[in-house]
């Protein structure tokens, strides 16, 4: 009988859940080990840490290379790959814009097409200069910014799987605010579940379960941060074509992947492509999700349906 060791955080401004199954209850170590881990990198890559590596490269764009550290400029390498696979629809420089619209404070502010489309001309990451050999990275230009925020809970999450494999841990789950990962199986040897919540505010009702087993599960959507003006909703999924927030057919999209940083760096841009969009460029790159179109539909690539488990009657529709 294995006992379960658990440990709860609050880091890059969310909680954190990790669970491991094991024999010795003295890996509780493990995740104090790694709850250390996720602390240091948070020091590196948080956008709202004046003294961040993030920070520094912000603070000096326009102007100097910024010496970093192997993670940060590892991330952001990764990010800049990303972005040229989805055309830029995925683009960490999109932080001007995010800061504009404010939509994650009390206070967030509606921009005007024109003041909208004059941020987002600067939001590039072509602009992202790397120099390999000293690890350093500088922006082109003065005033533009860049966030990690989109990429690095899934980054995370692939680093501390690794951890607990280097540890001898089996079994083991993390959730770092509902990016979900999970290693090997539950104690029973049962496959983890994971839930896909129904796209509203605050929903705790599951529509659906997936059962996986060293896989990732990352959701995007627009029902939880959002404000409703003059009867319009405005969310904080910003489309950098346009500056202003997407304009897509889809409530939520979950991608499964073995790499979370993949699921987290593409369920953003497919979000923003719509159901049609996505469905072509999941088949392209061999990608597997579940999207909720505001149809009520139920979209999920052919490989998952052995895997999930509908708890509501709405349409399915496989591809």
């Amino acid at each position: 009988m294995l006992d379960i060791i658990e440990r709860k955080d609050f880091i890059f401004n969310t909680n954190v859940e990790q669970k491991i199954y094991t024999s010795k209850l003295s890996d509780s170590i493990v995740l104090d080990k790694a709850t250390n881990i996720m602390i240091d990198l948070e020091k590196k890559l948080n956008f709202y840490d004046n003294d961040s590596e993030i920070s520094k490269i912000n603070k000096y764009a326009g102007d100097k290379f910024v010496k970093v550290s192997f993670e940060t400029f590892e991330l952001i390498k990764k990010s800049i790959k990303f972005s040229q696979k989805t055309d830029g629809l995925f683009d960490i420089s999109i932080a001007p814009l995010v800061s504009a619209w404010k939509i994650n404070s009390k206070n967030p502010s509606i921009l005007r097409k024109e003041e909208a489309k004059k941020i987002a001309s600067t939001v590039n990451y072509k602009d992202i200069l790397l120099d390999d050999n000293t690890l350093s990275v500088m922006l082109k230009h003065e005033n533009q910014k860049i966030d990690l925020g989109a990429i690095a809970k899934g980054y995370i999450a692939d680093k501390i799987i690794n951890f607990y494999k280097e540890n001898n841990i089996t079994s083991a789950v993390i959730n770092i605010g509902g990016n979900v990962k999970v290693l090997g199986r539950k104690e029973n040897k049962s496959l983890w579940k994971v839930g896909i919540y129904e796209p509203l505010k605050h929903s705790q009702y599951i529509i659906g379960v997936l059962e996986l087993e060293n896989m990732s599960a990352v959701t995007s959507g627009d029902y939880e941060r959002a404000f409703l003006s003059e009867g319009k909703v405005y969310h904080h999924i910003l489309d950098p074509h346009t500056g202003y927030p997407a304009d897509t057919d889809l409530k939520s999209i979950t991608i499964v992947s073995e790499e979370s940083i993949l699921g987290d760096a593409f369920s953003t841009p497919l979000f923003i492509m719509g159901k049609y969009m996505a469905c072509d460029f999941m088949k392209f790159n061999n990608l597997s999700g579940v999207m909720i179109s505001k149809d009520d539909e139920i979209i999920i690539t052919k490989d998952l349906l052995e895997k999930f488990n509908l708890f509501c009657d709405k349409k399915v529709l496989a591809y």
